[in-house]
């Protein structure tokens, strides 16, 4: 009889794809950032862009405000000159996008969800994108619940309202995209949530507030440049057929430029993370 060491083998462990694991990050930083506070800014939201928008588009409100003008395109644009709406929309952003990678970083998670085989441009499109569904909720679906109740009620024609829902898809997305961006590349430098929120706010109101300053003493309109804000609305005041007080295409080059560079700020600091393999 002969006596040999037991011979234990143990299967190759499958591991999940990259996309199923990117999928797992937005589907848990959306449910994070769908929080009590920021569905109550996206609600608040909602109701502003929805009464202005109807407000603003029913005809006898038109033409009592036109002098008997038709409904217009640059009707649609209201919201964009609510300062209450912009607050909010600063307020979310801070809200939905400070722990996005400060948290991360605090609680040292990062190190797993960067270990192999998620990627540093796996996990910023996974955190992105869970910020970027919120801001999106706020800035994209009250535009076009609006635009097609102002159809239904029979406000604006059918082509008119497809032309808004438009104008509202375009600008918000330019919108989700320099939030969003703004909000990974500032939480990015900090691992505490609540420095990260509060750059965010300071950062959109302190810009704004020094345009408007600069604006008064320079009386140049050109200062308006130097708010991120600004540039917003002069893009989207432009697609609403409202002539802006600013040129919008360098406005969109201004937003496109610090994204870009936001994005690749953030990258950079993400991948110098240690990481577990």
């Amino acid at each position: 009889m002969t006596i040999s060491a037991p011979r234990y083998t143990i299967s190759a462990l499958d591991r999940e794809p990259r996309w199923k694991r990117v999928r797992v990050i937005v589907f848990e930083g959306l449910m994070r950032r769908l929080a009590a506070l920021n569905i109550v800014l996206i609600v608040l939201g909602a109701l502003i862009v929805g009464v202005e928008v109807v407000l603003f588009t029913t005809p006898a409100f038109v033409a009592l405000m036109s002098f008997g003008g038709p409904v217009q395109l640059s009707d649609f644009a209201v919201p964009f000159d609510s300062t209450p709406y912009l607050l909010l929309a600063t307020l979310l952003t801070a809200s939905a996008g400070a722990s996005s990678i400060a948290g991360d970083v605090a609680d040292r998670s990062i190190t797993l969800y960067l270990s192999r085989p998620i990627t540093t441009g796996d996990y910023l499109v996974g955190k992105g994108s869970a910020v970027g569904l919120v801001l999106a909720i706020f800035f994209l679906i009250p535009g076009f619940a609006a635009c097609l109740f102002a159809y239904i009620v029979g406000n604006v024609t059918f082509g008119l309202a497809v032309t808004a829902i438009g104008a509202f898809v375009v600008s918000g997305l330019l919108m989700v995209l320099f939030f969003t961006t703004l909000a990974l590349f500032l939480s990015s430098l900090t691992r505490r949530p609540i420095f990260a929120g509060a750059a965010i706010f300071g950062v959109l109101v302190s810009a704004e507030v020094l345009a408007q300053l600069v604006r008064g003493v320079t009386s140049s309109a050109q200062a308006l440049y130097l708010s991120p804000i600004e540039d917003l609305l002069a893009v989207a005041q432009s697609l609403f057929g409202v002539t802006p007080s600013i040129g919008a295409g360098s406005a969109a080059g201004v937003v496109l430029g610090i994204s870009v560079v936001g994005s690749v700020v953030t990258y950079l600091r993400v991948r110098q993370v240690e990481v577990v393999g």
